[in-house]
């Protein structure tokens, strides 16, 4: 009832400011020339989904070296999405790809962080954010390209961009790993995860001995955040589902005991 009170009320409001402005003297009745801003939610993409091959996409990496997705055809990629400029974040993100670094073996796997700051993430503020990152060996690159790319592969995979103040870039997380087929496998949403449990995924799509409790673990916090939605640094799947079992259990006792209560006392 009280939703639906709001929702008249609001709309009593709207038609009544519409009247008025139609009314006001000296106001043309439609603001033909007004332009509103460009909202970049309204270019219609294609979504890319698990077991839709990469996108076609020419890329310079953080050495000044060319590269595409189709080079690592029979590896298996996980991908991720900064901008040198964050401060939040983008350095988490390059933290974890760091320990995937340590955890995975080169010659099976590629760790690419895509700028979706092409405009100010030159090849020089590429390299400088590496050096400062710690990011090293021949299989993790830092890669930015053409602002046109975001059409043809950030937003396809469900990255979305907006610009806030002070440059500050506003984005959706999102993490992507390929298999060595050049197909999606799996779309990881906000920077939550752990390395562990991305690690175990991305063996598991390479066909390699994984451990399938750091991959429930995974899905747990998948559908943890697909529910509650958020970010957290360092979500547990596991731990979420016990504390949601140990409410529940908690909660069973207390309805227990207030039970045993009220037919003790109405005995």
């Amino acid at each position: 009832m009280a939703l639906r009170s709001c929702i008249g009320l609001r709309g009593f409001v709207g038609a009544l400011a519409f009247v008025l402005a139609l009314a006001w003297p000296g106001r043309p009745a439609f603001a033909a020339s007004a332009t509103p801003a460009p909202n970049p939610f309204d270019v219609s993409v294609r979504p890319l989904q698990v077991g839709d091959r990469m996108p076609a996409a020419a890329y310079i990496d953080h050495q000044g070296r060319s590269v595409s997705f189709a080079q690592f055809a029979g590896k298996t990629l996980i991908v991720g999405f900064i901008y040198t400029n964050c401060n939040d974040q983008c350095p988490t993100l390059t933290g974890k790809f760091e320990r995937l670094a340590g955890m995975l073996p080169a010659d099976r796997f590629e760790l690419l962080e895509i700028s979706i700051d092409p405009s100010r993430d030159s090849v020089g503020a590429l390299h400088t954010f590496a050096a400062a990152h710690n990011v090293h060996g021949t299989n993790w690159l830092l890669l930015t390209g053409a602002p046109r790319l975001d059409e043809t592969v950030e937003k396809p995979l469900g990255v979305s961009v907006v610009a806030g103040g002070s440059g500050e870039l506003l984005h959706s997380e999102r993490t992507v790993i390929v298999g060595p087929d050049e197909k999606i496998a799996m779309l990881v949403d906000d920077t939550g995860w752990t390395p562990a449990q991305v690690a175990a995924a991305a063996e598991h799509v390479d066909g390699l001995p994984s451990s399938s409790l750091a991959r429930l673990d995974l899905a747990l916090g998948k559908a943890v955040q697909g529910i509650c939605g958020g970010t957290n640094a360092a979500r547990s799947g596991l731990a979420d589902l016990a504390g949601v079992v140990g409410v529940l259990l908690v909660g069973g006792v207390v309805a227990l005991f207030i039970g045993r209560r009220i037919f003790a006392s109405a005995s």
